[in-house]
């Protein structure tokens, strides 16, 4: 099954990030493009997945609510998904194949190219690397997508919503329950070849660039999605020799 031409994003208000939303419909014509506000998101889940919508609204923290919406919509209709916070650069045909069943991720971070230290990896990354998930694509249905949701949906319920509140005032714990911690261990079983279904992930430069990375004229060429990060939902202050955000 082939990836569907569809750019997916949402946020609490179609006004914000409209420039920033624009350059995936300029960049990428004949692209369905759909937005939905949060509400919308969650009248998605309710109507597409009713016996998530307890989880969903179990869920302490608007990113882990909207988390759970990326992996619910992209299997539910197919496209790639794009935080709002996100510049398109490049045509998505220009270098993803879109006729190709597969879910396509994008590396944003290895301990290759982390330069402060373990202890603060540890406390923003999967290890032994992450796969970012402010983008990525797949065909309507992908098993990647519905393991994400079954492990955020066991999860959730090993847990009283107080206890999800009080957890998720630590960072790593979202990454881990909803966020790109656990969408690297799912996409980990896939590249394994634990599980059947196939998953590409782009070089780190593609999807994953940092800011200062993205200033660098050399490195161009090889960026077809920037992150801006001004999505930043994080409880604590990076690191003070962290020049970015994460």
């Amino acid at each position: 099954m082939s990836i569907p031409r569809r750019i997916i994003q949402v946020h609490r208000s179609p006004d914000i990030q409209r420039e920033l939303r624009e350059t995936w419909i300029a960049q990428n014509p004949g692209y369905e493009y759909l937005f939905f506000t949060n509400d919308e998101a969650r009248d998605f889940v309710a109507k597409h997945r009713p016996g998530l919508l307890p989880v969903y609204d179990k869920l302490p923290g608007i990113v882990q609510k909207v988390d759970l919406f990326r992996y619910l919509v992209v299997h539910e209709i197919g496209g790639i998904y794009a935080d709002v916070d996100t510049i398109c650069c490049a045509p998505i045909d220009s270098y993803v194949d879109m006729e190709r069943d597969h879910l396509v991720g994008g590396m944003e971070m290895t301990l290759h190219h982390y330069r402060h230290g373990t202890a603060t990896y540890m406390e923003n990354y999967a290890t032994p690397y992450q796969v970012c998930n402010w983008t990525f694509a797949a065909p309507k249905g992908h098993l990647a997508l519905a393991l994400c949701m079954q492990r955020i949906e066991y999860y959730a319920n090993q847990m009283s919503v107080e206890q999800l509140v009080e957890w998720s005032k630590a960072d790593r714990f979202t990454l881990e329950i909803t966020g790109p911690a656990m969408w690297t261990y799912v996409l980990n079983e896939f590249l394994a070849g634990t599980r059947q279904g196939a998953v590409t992930i782009l070089p780190r430069l593609t999807w994953g660039s940092l800011p200062h990375e993205q200033r660098v004229a050399s490195n161009a060429g090889a960026i077809m999605v920037k992150h801006l990060f001004e999505g930043f939902w994080k409880n604590k202050a990076p690191a003070k020799n962290y020049v970015v955000r994460l």
